[in-house]
């Protein structure tokens, strides 16, 4: 090919790009102290909110735009709309494989324990939980559990056995995988979902799982609403005043997510094999 005809096919390519998509802006967070003065996405509700609120001084905070869901977060940092978001490291790389665009932080923002939740006067289920947990690992079905929503080596799940006894009320948000999150074919699924399962098949109760908004669990906890929560909920001394936590049951890290500049990659490929750069 004639460099005229590479030049003018590099031109056509550009007319196309510019006329298909807006300009996304370049990635500018390439370390957590680039956080400063950035609109970083936060989900309400979630400790990654709490801990954007504490991040630097009067002239380095970031500027924390608060969503609803995981999944309207990443569609604004996608959209250039703000840049990085932080969130939890296991919906983080869910998100991430989905979207080569993305890429984590190496930097870890912020390390993490996540637990059950019970109200505080009902110490019977808080140890009946935790029985349950422990049995769980003894068993290896808490390694199962995890090396097939994480690892996918295997497609373990917790069978639901048919009980008499009163309805195990579970609270979750099934907005944030692997831990819980909407299947086309099995409904609520996840993580955390297992592990309610084996909980009330330890209890010989039958379960039910009450999606909700996350900023909503607690309250409904404590309002009797449901009995149990399961949904990635971080281990906080602010919360412990509030509410019991069961025993730990996963580790997690708070990570930056953010543009990984695949898109200005790519275009910068097709440019030096059209023009030889």
């Amino acid at each position: 090919m004639s460099r005229f005809w590479k030049i003018a096919t590099f031109l056509l390519f550009l007319l196309l790009v510019g006329c298909s998509k807006t300009e996304i802006p370049e990635n500018r967070v390439f370390s957590i102290d680039d956080l400063a003065n950035k609109k970083v996405g936060v989900l309400v509700g979630t400790t990654g909110e709490i801990y954007a609120a504490d991040y630097g001084t009067d002239s380095t905070r970031l500027h924390a735009e608060k969503f609803e869901t995981l999944a309207q977060a990443v569609n604004a940092l996608l959209e250039g709309k703000i840049d990085a978001v932080l969130t939890d490291d296991a919906p983080a790389k869910v998100f991430v494989r989905k979207n080569p665009s993305l890429r984590i932080l190496n930097e870890t923002f912020k390390e993490e324990s996540y637990a059950g939740i019970v109200a505080k006067e009902n110490i019977g289920l808080l140890d009946s939980v935790n029985i349950a947990l422990i049995q769980m690992r003894a068993m290896g079905v808490y390694d199962s559990i995890f090396d097939s929503y994480i690892g996918g080596q295997t497609k373990y799940h917790v069978s639901q056995d048919s009980a008499v006894g009163p309805v195990l009320r579970v609270a979750t948000n099934a907005e944030f995988p692997p831990f819980e999150f909407r299947c086309k074919k099995r409904g609520i699924v996840g993580i955390d979902i297992e592990i309610a399962r084996y909980v009330a098949n330890y209890l010989g109760r039958n379960l039910e799982i009450i999606d909700m908004d996350f900023d909503d669990i607690i309250d409904s906890v404590r309002a009797g609403a449901a009995d149990l929560g399961l949904a990635a909920l971080s281990v906080t001394e602010e919360r412990s005043h509030i509410i019991n936590f069961t025993d730990h049951y996963a580790t997690s890290k708070i990570v930056v997510v953010v543009r990984s500049g695949e898109q200005e990659s790519t275009f910068q490929r097709i440019k030096d094999s059209l023009l030889g750069g």
